[in-house]
């Protein structure tokens, strides 16, 4: 397989080869390849995660159990201030 790299992508590659990271283009391409894999599975599981919030989000709007919105907006707001803080 030819492959054609950008300049500065090809030079990090050499710098990790140099640095003995990798030893070689392929395997630097592979370590790349599955990185991308499990990104891209960690999205759709997080994905699948938001989809099940939104249908039980409708199915409690269905049966009336609503919240207050701005209720809710304040408590997530809340929330982000206490999670900065700890920071």
């Amino acid at each position: 397989m030819a492959l054609s790299l950008p300049p500065e992508l090809q030079q990090f590659a050499e710098r990790q080869i140099a640095n003995g990271k990798y030893t070689s283009l392929d395997e630097i391409l592979l370590a790349g390849l599955q990185a991308l894999a499990e990104r891209e599975h960690l999205y759709q599981g997080r994905f699948e995660e938001l989809r099940q919030e939104v249908l039980l989000g409708a199915i409690e709007a269905e049966r009336g159990e609503l919240m207050d919105a701005s209720t809710e907006i304040e408590a997530i707001r809340q929330r982000l201030q206490n999670r900065h803080a700890e920071q």
